[in-house]
């Protein structure tokens, strides 16, 4: 078991880990590396969870990497739904223009309607946003050497598979729709060359060990819920009761890791946090997470909500590069509110 440490600000914000000042240290080293044409040993990664409108944390730590110049610093980046269209946005180089969809675009019945049977939260709506009203630069996505690697949920088996934004065949937003499509909330799977799939955060809540499994060293991992958070009882007896039936329509297989996400989250937050190793593979993981103060759900409306888990996010990522954070208004420059 590697030495697991935490990070704590002066204001008692905490970041935990796997040897975090290392990976933290190591992930500069790598950008300043890169920057100068080096090769290096160490492979660096960027992982970000998804978790509908709770995305709109990690969205804001996107905002302070790129304001930081980290556009192109990962060798590596993976995302699972909300966090793969982060990720998109962020690679792109507008991350900030990504982030206000969350408080200004999708916080409305268009998108959150609970009387809308499959489509209570309508994935459709917000592909037309990212392809039209507010259009993810594809040419400057690809034109990005960083690897981006974007998680789904095959329904027929049940099983994470990844997918590179630029495999040859795929159009990328089918894929950022297929990992955005929440089963029970958007319950229509998405075809990519003749096969269905679903929500990435199915099979694959955090993509740690996928980035770990990929050779990275270094990993920088987003959450999108509190440091402690730990699925309850209640809430898979809820899965079984509310959604099972419409769940089960997918196939038993989809149905049983559903069923199994969240111990698959307990499992993936404990190598995040330095509680279990992996393999017995050396890697070195800082995970940044949101307090308990955020109050952000999963299909939270509330713009200042949204907009105050956005800047919770780049100020908390301001201060880990040892930037001196700004007022939450000087944010404003580059959240663009």
């Amino acid at each position: 078991m590697e030495k697991t440490a935490e990070l704590t600000l002066k204001d008692g914000e905490d970041y935990g880990g796997v040897n975090p000042l290392e990976a933290l240290e190591n992930i500069k080293k790598r950008f300043q590396e890169k920057k100068e044409g080096k090769k290096s040993l160490r492979k660096t990664a960027l992982v970000l969870q998804g978790g509908g409108m709770r995305g709109v944390f990690g969205a804001g730590v996107c905002c302070a990497l790129e304001e930081l110049g980290y556009t192109k610093a990962f060798d590596e980046v993976y995302g699972v739904s909300a966090g793969a269209l982060n990720a998109a946005y962020f690679l792109s180089g507008q991350a900030a223009y990504g982030t206000t969809i969350y408080y200004q675009d999708i916080n409305n019945r268009n998108f959150i309607n609970l009387f809308r049977g499959r489509k209570i939260v309508n994935i459709d709506f917000l592909m037309d946003i990212i392809c039209s009203k507010k259009p993810l630069n594809v040419k400057r996505l690809f034109g990005n050497p960083t690897l981006f690697n974007i998680v789904l949920t095959k329904v027929s088996t049940g099983e994470a598979v990844i997918f590179k934004s630029n495999a040859e065949g795929v159009n990328i937003f089918d894929l950022l729709k297929a990992t955005a499509a929440i089963p029970f909330v958007y319950d229509i799977p998405v075809n990519i060359q003749g096969v269905d799939y679903l929500d990435g955060g199915v099979s694959c809540p955090i993509p740690v060990v996928e980035a770990i499994d990929g050779g990275c060293t270094d990993i920088l991992v987003v959450l999108t819920r509190p440091r402690d958070y730990n699925p309850s009882l209640s809430e898979g007896i809820f899965i079984h009761l509310i959604t099972g039936t419409r769940i089960k329509r997918h196939g038993e297989k989809f149905y049983r890791a559903y069923r199994n996400k969240n111990r698959v989250y307990r499992e993936r937050l404990s190598i995040v946090k330095g509680e279990k190793n992996y393999r017995d593979k050396k890697v070195n993981i800082l995970g940044i997470f949101p307090g308990h103060s955020l109050k952000v759900r999963r299909m939270t409306k509330r713009k200042n909500i949204l907009k105050g888990a956005a800047i919770e996010g780049a100020v908390k990522t301001l201060k880990l590069f040892g930037e001196v954070s700004p007022h939450p208004v000087e944010l404003l420059r580059f959240i663009n509110f």
